[in-house]
């Protein structure tokens, strides 16, 4: 055990210093975020007038979980297009034949994605917070609110590794940011899911991030006593292991 920690806290370190590699590179995946929040907030306030939107709630605060979830999740792309850059360098040949605990790789990079979701989600936190977002369930609920996003980016930064370690493919794992948007869209991300058309419905009932937007939903407009939360954090913890272990299982495809 005392190997395990030793290996993911060297290995953390070295990818936690290529977040600011370049530094510019941070730039777009705050940019988004907060330009869809600021366009959709304008252009489709009026929505919060529509006969079954929750009464009392602005537009602006309904999606301001949105931008949250964007940021954090921005971040869970990155491990494994830096991922490729090891396994094309030889690096990671070279970690594959030291005794190196192969969890503590995926976790060394995990811990990155963390560290850049806390980054990035603060900045966004403090501009939602400035325009009058707030959050109903205080600085508990924030720290549930970056815990439950965190976990989630943690897991799905997992898909972007185990592409790197079967395709060793760099523009594969790279146009897997496209699918962001097919899994963000169809969601309760832009509306309540009783205001969903009946197959669109039906959609994000089986999407798992629709759980993870209402878990941070409900800790931002409501209390602690909404179920989304604990749903939230079910799906993301279920989502965080299964992906780990198709990750891990992804390494002797690299040893062929």
């Amino acid at each position: 055990m005392s190997t395990f920690f030793h290996d993911w806290y060297y290995l953390s370190i070295r990818s936690i210093k290529q977040i600011w590699r370049p530094l510019l590179a941070l730039i777009p995946s705050l940019f988004i975020p907060i330009f869809f929040f600021v366009v959709n907030a304008a252009s489709l306030s009026a929505f919060a007038d529509v006969p079954g939107f929750p009464e009392g709630v602005s537009y602006r605060d309904f999606i301001a979980p949105i931008a949250l979830f964007t940021a954090v999740f921005f971040s869970a792309g990155n491990p494994g297009i830096e991922m490729v850059l090891d396994i094309s360098s030889g690096y990671f040949k070279k970690l594959m034949i030291m005794p190196i605990n192969r969890l503590a790789i995926i976790f060394g990079r995990l811990t990155e994605v963390a560290v850049q979701a806390v980054f990035q989600g603060l900045i966004v936190l403090v501009l939602l917070l400035a325009v009058g977002v707030r959050i109903r369930t205080g600085i508990p609920g924030t720290f549930a609110i970056f815990g439950l996003l965190i976990v989630f980016a943690m897991g799905w930064s997992c898909v972007s590794m185990t592409f790197a370690l079967r395709t060793q493919n760099a523009r594969l794992v790279q146009s897997l940011f496209v699918i962001v948007f097919p899994f963000l869209y169809i969601t309760t991300s832009q509306a309540p899911m009783h205001l969903l058309p009946p197959t669109f419905r039906v959609l994000a009932t089986y999407n798992p991030i629709t759980y993870i937007i209402e878990g941070v939903r409900a800790l931002v407009l409501n209390d602690w006593g909404d179920p989304a939360i604990w749903k939230g954090y079910a799906v993301a913890i279920g989502m965080f292991v299964v992906l780990v272990a198709v990750a891990l299982s992804s390494f002797k495809k690299v040893m062929k």
